[in-house]
């Protein structure tokens, strides 16, 4: 009679971001025996630093718009679970009178442009559903100064839409209660130092030091799962297996007020989109999208990231500067890997190795 070696844990989670947290709570909610296991604070990676929106995909849907389709689909679902931690963010889309180039340029961005938008942002209507959504509203140069005066004077009009916000860290910390009030046993500043094989060569479980205590434990799991983010390679690698990623930076600053009430997306020097959204009494300035190959444990903002996204929201909203700058902050996207592509036109997507 063959003997069954007995596991702490059903299921071991590595990882407490959001999609760490968001798994724990819903093995434990399916009566699993689930751990949790986060080597800093919950939130603090990838989730933590950035642009604390729920958003929709809408730029994915020049190339993924499968992600802008699940992107909404999840944003709807969150509104579900959580509706007290969301708040709906209106945004604007200003288009500028261009000055500059031959008539034919100044003809499209003048008169065609906008209509573009429209049509574009008209197929973003389709996926509102999906996450309770206002459909989108053209405004001429009157309207949209009189909802945000401090748009640039050559504003010929703009579009709205809208996305929702949220508190990242309460989002994660929330997960991370509801997981323990099923069950889950949830350990925070505890490092995955080695994963743990049966004598058949399986992985089933992992040795965790507790960082107030510098004490290893070794946890059996039937079941690990590696929700680290961009910490993801390393923890693969103690399988002795390859997870192959491509970390971009995003990079942004906080204002010391709310200059607006409305989020303004708008394009930087590079064409890239970046944006301002008002975050209870600050505004938030974002995000870079770069290439990073340095340590994912301490990112940090340049003075040049800095000065793109001033630049770049000066062009729409001249005042900017005159509010100041109370912090920045810097964080790592564990986007998919991929040769030959923009770091914006990476995969958002999930993808699961076995």
């Amino acid at each position: 009679m063959t003997t069954v070696e007995p596991y702490d844990f059903d299921l071991i989670v590595i990882g407490g971001g959001c999609n760490g947290t968001g798994i724990a709570r819903d093995a434990a909610m399916r009566g699993l025996r689930t751990l949790l296991l986060e080597k800093k604070d919950f939130g603090a990676g990838t989730t933590g630093y950035s642009s604390r929106m729920i958003h929709g995909g809408l730029r994915y849907m020049l190339f993924d718009r499968e992600t802008t389709r699940l992107s909404c689909i999840d944003s709807g679902y969150i509104q579900k679970i959580l509706p007290h931690l969301l708040f709906r963010i209106p945004f604007l889309l200003p288009y500028l009178k261009r000055k500059d180039g031959n008539w034919l340029k100044r003809v499209f961005k003048n008169r065609i442009y906008p209509f573009l938008m429209e049509a574009y942002l008209r197929g973003y209507d389709s996926y509102q559903p999906y996450k309770n959504g206002k459909p989108h509203t053209h405004l001429n140069r009157a309207e949209a100064l009189a909802l945000e005066p401090g748009l640039h004077p050559d504003t010929l009009g703009a579009l709205t839409m809208d996305e929702w916000g949220i508190d990242p860290y309460r989002l994660c910390l929330l997960n991370a209660l509801s997981a323990s009030q099923h069950g889950a046993t949830i350990c925070n500043h505890t490092a995955v130092k080695q994963l743990y094989r049966d004598p058949k060569g399986n992985i089933r479980g992992v040795i965790a030091r507790d960082d107030l205590t510098q004490r290893d434990t070794r946890y059996t799991a039937r079941y690990v799962f590696n929700a680290a983010g961009v910490w993801s390679p390393e923890i693969a690698r103690l399988a002795s297996a390859t997870i192959k990623l491509r970390p971009g930076k995003g990079t942004h600053i906080v204002m010391d007020r709310r200059i607006s009430n409305w989020a303004i997306a708008n394009s930087a020097v590079d064409g890239r989109q970046i944006f301002l959204i008002p975050d209870q009494n600050t505004t938030i300035i974002g995000t870079t999208d770069d290439d990073y190959y340095g340590d994912m444990n301490s990112p940090h903002p340049t003075h040049d990231e800095i000065q793109y996204l001033l630049q770049g929201v000066e062009r729409v909203f001249p005042s900017i500067r005159k509010a100041r700058m109370i912090r920045a902050f810097s964080g790592v996207r564990p986007t998919l890997f991929a040769w030959g592509k923009n770091e914006e036109d990476l995969s958002r997507a999930h993808r699961i190795y076995n």
